[in-house]
């Protein structure tokens, strides 16, 4: 090997050192307990609709970091030294002259090979990527043993059809509650929320105001929205699949749009961000065949321009006015509807504090998240004011725990962070709503349930119907094991649901 060639590849292996660290280390700050899954994911599917913030810190301090770094090591272990560094020093006019250290070839390739092996091994440690690996050679039949089947199952609705409004909220967790309700918080950071939960079915872990448990495949905003529509988590395995050709997206899975599509339903849904991030509207669209309102509708509504463009589209305060408009719409016809739409504020990191919010708290995320639960709280009442809504029902709920890096900072290892849920005017009761052990899988039939569908057995996909007093999975198992077996590889779902 030429040496221009070797100085070609000492350099490369050092450019991937540092990007290695460094993207690493840029990971766990940005976005906190991000899982591996949902990185390859949002490698395999298109960028369009990313918050551009994300990509200009990405180059920033990524990209940039590690080619300065990989430039500096280049002429410091690289450069045509013959023997020797040699230095020159002035001090006080003083002049020291003198040999620093050797710095044979081997003595180079050495380390260069210890910056790779200390890079690579920082990022498997920092992302956890041995864990994912050994889980991609683990397989796991739970999925397969479990599966109910929503396409075989008798799903039937009886009487008037009621509408559905689901409201997915970024983020938003239970533990923003205080102390006193079951949270974290000196004060209720939601106290219209808590209302709310206190006074409609609101299924908790614990005896006060708790919610569900994450697991595996649900842990970011398009598992969550996957999970809690099809029953079934988002696995992403490292191999070729239908994501990485991105003509289909679960073509195998059966959801609640589904259903309702079937059932008659009109349906819509809307973003305050560009749909086509990481595929939601391909989501949508081919299952349940949804109107999709995104912040490219509101600019071609003339809503908006695109200079108005804050955040990740348009503010959470615009999403839910220009919602009143098209579930109006949607009420007028002579069908029934399931609007769906998901908040952007409460994203990480800090969120985004619009003029319409108070800054109430020293830390701009404590004054976004109580901001939100205003904005909730008002919709809903908006919504309960309105003639159709009798034969209403509405689920809130939040897609995933927050990733805010530093929010939770010093919180007791033994406290289990959860997911808000409520349902309002649900055309099904039930008395055991605490204590349960569930996950956002579990509000696929729930949902179901709530809009007075029946079905036997009180599952679906591998969520369990809440309303009644079947066992959850996570019952089942126990929460540990539930969550092991989810990170393994499953042939079934890879099969059933992944491959076109």
């Amino acid at each position: 090997m030429s040496k221009k060639i070797s100085k070609i590849v000492g350099f490369l292996i050092l450019l991937i050192s540092f990007f290695f660290f460094s993207g690493s280390l840029w990971i766990k700050n940005t976005f906190g307990s991000v899982t591996v899954e949902e990185i390859i994911f949002n490698m395999k599917v298109p960028l369009e609709g990313t918050n551009t913030t994300f990509i200009y810190s990405f180059i920033l301090e990524v990209l940039i970091v590690s080619i300065v770094l990989a430039v500096i090591s280049y002429f410091i272990l690289l450069k045509n030294y013959k023997n020797s560094i040699e230095i020159e020093l002035t001090f006080r006019k003083h002049k020291f002259k003198g040999t620093v250290f050797p710095i044979s070839k081997m003595f180079r390739i050495i380390i260069i090979i210890i910056i790779f092996v200390l890079s690579i091994l920082y990022s498997f440690k920092k992302l956890d990527l041995g864990e994912y690996i050994k889980n991609q050679v683990a397989k796991s039949t739970l999925i397969e043993d479990e599966y109910v089947d929503p396409k075989k199952a008798d799903i039937t609705f009886k009487g008037e059809k009621r509408n559905l409004i689901y409201i997915y909220l970024e983020s938003m967790e239970s533990s923003y509650t205080s102390i006193e309700n079951g949270g974290v918080e000196q004060e209720d950071l939601i106290k219209p929320l808590s209302e709310l939960a206190y006074n409609n079915i609101s299924f908790s872990n614990s005896s006060k105001l708790g919610g569900a448990l994450s697991v595996p495949g649900t842990t970011w905003t398009v598992g969550a929205l996957v999970s809690q529509t099809s029953g079934l988590p988002l696995k992403i395995s490292i191999g070729e699949n239908s994501y990485g050709e991105y003509n289909t997206f679960l073509p195998g899975a059966y959801t609640l749009g589904e259903i309702l599509e079937e059932n008659g339903y009109n349906q819509e849904i809307m973003f305050g961000s560009d749909a086509s991030y990481a595929g939601r509207d391909h989501y949508f669209v081919e299952h349940g065949n949804y109107k999709i309102w995104d912040v490219n509708t509101a600019i071609e509504e003339g809503k908006m321009t695109e200079a108005d463009k804050v955040w990740w589209g348009f503010e959470d305060k615009d999403l839910f006015e220009w919602s009143k408009e098209e579930i109006l719409d949607l009420a007028s016809q002579d069908k029934p509807f399931n609007f769906t739409l998901l908040t952007a504020d409460t994203h990480f990191e800090d969120g985004y504090l619009s003029e319409y919010c108070n800054a109430k708290y020293d830390d701009q995320y404590s004054s976004v998240i109580s901001c939100e639960s205003d904005l909730v709280y008002e919709f809903v009442s908006w919504i309960q004011s309105q003639d159709f809504y009798d034969n209403t029902v509405i689920v809130i709920s939040g897609d995933h725990l927050t990733m805010d890096t530093d929010f939770f900072e010093g919180l007791a290892p033994s406290y289990e962070r959860t997911i808000y849920n409520v349902f309002i005017n649900s055309a099904v009761q039930t008395e055991n709503t605490k204590n349960r052990l569930f996950t956002t899988l579990d509000l696929f039939p729930s949902t179901l349930a709530a809009m007075g569908a029946t079905f036997d057995g009180d599952r679906l996909g591998i969520g369990t119907n809440l309303f009644s007093n079947t066992k959850t999975l996570a019952e089942k198992y126990g929460i540990d094991v539930f969550r092991d077996e989810l990170s393994k590889t499953s042939i079934f779902y890879n099969n059933e649901f992944v491959y076109d």
